[in-house]
């Protein structure tokens, strides 16, 4: 009689674990996973190398420009692109500096950062076709003469 019970038992306890099992997999499979959110999706902050631009006066060079960029940029786009932008800042920096007739580097002036920035953030946004860059900041600007260079 008691081998009975003992069997009965048994039996019960792993029904019971089956259904349970049963209804906790099927209640699981019902509600759909959560989707993962990324952590700091946003714009990414980026540095260009320093950038030596020569200044030429009278068929000579006078000295260079020493410029250093940081730029703000869609942070999955940046993931996304097979080609960086860093060269493409660069090369508009080169540009647009190296055709700024109207400051003369050589004589200490102001020039126009404001302006010198929207442009070469338009000139590579223009070249990406969209609105990729998103702020064009100064890190370093500096102007050396030709005579403060170690030969």
């Amino acid at each position: 009689m008691n081998s009975i019970k003992l069997l009965m038992l048994g039996v019960w306890v792993c029904a019971v674990t089956l259904v349970s099992g049963h209804f906790a997999l099927t209640w699981r499979a019902a509600t759909p996973p959560e989707t993962e959110t990324p952590l700091l999706e946003g714009i990414d902050y980026e540095e260009t190398e320093i950038l030596h631009v020569p200044v030429l006066a009278d068929g000579q060079v006078q000295g260079y420009v020493a410029a250093q960029f940081v730029f703000t940029a869609d942070a999955r786009a940046l993931r996304q692109m097979t080609v960086k932008p860093h060269p493409y800042v660069r090369d508009e920096a080169l540009r647009t500096i190296y055709s700024n007739t109207k400051v003369d580097f050589t004589k200490l002036e102001r020039i126009d950062i404001d302006g010198l920035l929207k442009t070469i953030r338009t000139n590579v946004n223009t070249r990406f076709g969209g609105e990729f860059i998103k702020d064009l900041m100064v890190k370093e600007f500096n102007y050396v003469r030709k005579e403060q260079l170690r030969s």
